[in-house]
Order: C-alpha cells, then structure tokens, then sequence
C-alpha cells in the first residue's frame, strides 16, 4: 500500500506544480492516472446481479483539539467534518461484491484497514493485496470499496488522499490537504487550506481561508472559489470552467486550456488578477470603485468594456488578428493581465 500511495503522491504533484501555468502536455499526467487507478483497482463493476457483503466499524481516535489526521484510500468516498466532543470518530464502511456470498465475504477479508495511532497524531491507510500476495489468494480483481465517515474536533489537521472516490471536508480550521485521482474535492467553512486537486473531477472550496497561498487545481474539471480569503489563489484546469467568486486576495491566478473563466467581485488595492484561457472567454463582473490598469489580449475574439478605461495607444481590432486594450481606469492600483487565444473578454459592472 504504501507503494500505491507514493505512486499517487507523485501523480498529484503534476497539477500541484502546474496549477498556475496550465498547458496541453499535462494531458499525459491524465494518461499516467488512470494506469496507477486501473492496477490499484480492477473489477469495480456495478452488476446488480453479484452478491453484497458489508462489514461496520468504528473507531475512535485520542488526538486531541489540534492534532493531526492522515487518511489514505483506494476507492469510496471521504467526508471529514467538525464534531462535537474531543475525540475523531472514524466510522468505516468496506463493501465487497462477489460471484456468491462467499466470494463476497473472502473479499471483505483481503482488504485491510490500517490505523496507526501515536500522541496527536493517526495515520489510516487502506491495504489491498497486491502482487505475491494477491496472486496466492488467486485475486486479479478485488471488488471492494471502503468508505470514510469522520467526525473530529475543529481544529484537526487533515489530510486526505484518494485515488478513486471523492472527498469532502466541512467546518475544520486546522490545515487542510485534499488530493484525489478520480472523484471531486468539496471544501467548506475551512480555517487553513493548503491545498486541494484532483485529475478528474471538480475542485470546489467556499467559505475558506489561509494565511498563505492555496492552490486548486484538476486536469479534467471545473475548479471554483467562492468567499476564500488568501495571500495569493490558484486556480488551474486543463479542460474546465474556472470560477472565482467574491474573494479577497492580493494575487489571483486563474488559467484553463479548453473552458471559461469567470471572476465575480471586488478587486483589491494593488491586487494582480492574471486570467487567461487558451480556448474560452475570459469575463470579469466587476463591484466596488477600486481601479484598476488592464492589458487584455484576445487572437481570435472581441474585448468588451463597461468602464471608461483611458487607453494607451489605439485599441487594436480586427477580423483574423490580435486583438488588444490596454488602458487605465481610475488611480489604477489593481492590475488585470486577461488573455485569450480563441474567444472573447468581457469586462462588466456588477
């Protein structure tokens, strides 16, 4: 296990790099996930016709109200949220479907929880049989899944990692860490995000903030920020919408490959705001009176202003070329730096 999970860690780290310079080679990294899901977990049918077998447990974790929870699965989903009194609560749900109930109830057996726990910290970890092992139980397809449902004081540090399942963390202040392979991030009411991405599926923080920097980022997904304060945002995807809303940020980073990409708010003093899209629209919606100088950059689409942006220079436009606006509104103190290959920019008043 621990093998499949440095496989994992290392996949991840791509778009962790990436997230704010997102460009088609990151496409292999896709091609490279999906080999590491295929050989950590074969035979993940959905075939009414096999037999269930369901196995419950619970455990309960002496970490304290700031300790420190690291949770690596295989396949099922992960919700991690604020409890009531001062212990974790791990509640662990594995479900193995089989030819028989007998082949069900055998493949229960083959996949083990590991739960080490030490002073404030827990490490889990999800054991599939492989290799040696799992030849001489004659298993090339192991149908289980396990399931995660965590309860834990609120500030508990966490961090989770997955490779086939999605993950949820609501209303914890201690950092968070949330990566998948495949399946979305959902991450709200946080104190200290550090970062969250997935290679399939939909990135989505509300409510959250950090002192520092936060990265988000998918290959094949959406990623949107609603309310989230930090030092400095990233957002990156190669194919998906980027959406950013109402944040308070100095630095705002937001780039896709083949999607949109939206901003909704108010632009901060002295704020940067680089959005970029190599096959999409780039629109801002724009509240408050803070200025701003823009340099929009379209190849192949139109660049629309409601602002009386004194221009330097003449705006260039025309069919089948660049197309330019680069100006001043107001004192200036925000810069926007928009570009498009194909499509166009839009700069509005909410």
């Amino acid at each position: 296990m621990k093998r499949q999970i440095a496989s994992f860690l290392v996949i991840v780290a791509v778009p962790a790099a990436a997230a704010a310079q997102v460009y088609p080679d990151r496409i292999e990294v896709r091609t490279k996930a999906r080999a590491v899901l295929t050989a950590a977990y074969q035979g993940r049918d959905r075939d009414s016709s096999r037999e269930e077998q369901v196995d419950r447990q619970t455990r309960t974790l002496k970490l304290g109200p700031n300790g420190m929870l690291g949770l690596a699965n295989v396949a099922g989903d992960i919700s991690v949220t604020r409890g009531n009194g001062p212990d974790t609560i791990v509640e662990i749900v594995k479900t193995a479907r089989g030819r028989d109930v007998n082949d069900a109830k055998e493949l229960l057996q083959l996949v083990e929880v590991e739960v080490t726990e030490r002073a404030g910290r827990a490490d889990i970890r999800t054991n599939y049989p492989r290799g040696e092992e799992a030849r001489r139980n004659n298993r090339r397809n192991i149908n289980v899944s396990v399931s995660y449902a965590v309860t834990a004081p609120s500030g508990t540090r966490v961090t989770v990692e997955s490779i086939s399942g999605s993950i949820k963390v609501a209303d914890i202040k201690g950092d968070i860490a949330a990566n998948t392979i495949s399946g979305n991030v959902r991450i709200s009411g946080a104190g200290r995000v550090n970062g969250a991405k997935s290679i399939s599926g939909t990135i989505e923080i509300a409510d959250a903030e950090t002192d520092g920097a936060l990265e988000s980022s998918s290959v094949s997904g959406d990623v949107i920020l609603r309310r989230v304060t930090a030092r400095r945002l990233e957002a990156g995807t190669v194919s998906g919408n980027i959406k950013i809303e109402d944040v308070k940020s100095d630095r705002v980073s937001g780039k896709t490959t083949s999607g949109s990409v939206g901003f909704v708010g108010t632009l901060a003093k002295s704020g940067r705001y680089d959005l970029g899209s190599f096959s999409g629209d780039v629109r801002l919606i724009l509240s408050g009176g803070t200025g701003f100088e823009i340099d929009a950059n379209s190849f192949s689409g139109d660049i629309r202003s409601d602002f009386d942006i004194v221009t330097k220079g003449p705006v260039q436009a025309g069919r089948g070329r660049r197309t330019t606006l680069t100006g001043t509104f107001g004192d200036g103190s925000a810069i926007l730096d928009l570009t498009t290959f194909s499509g166009s920019i839009v700069v509005t008043k909410r």
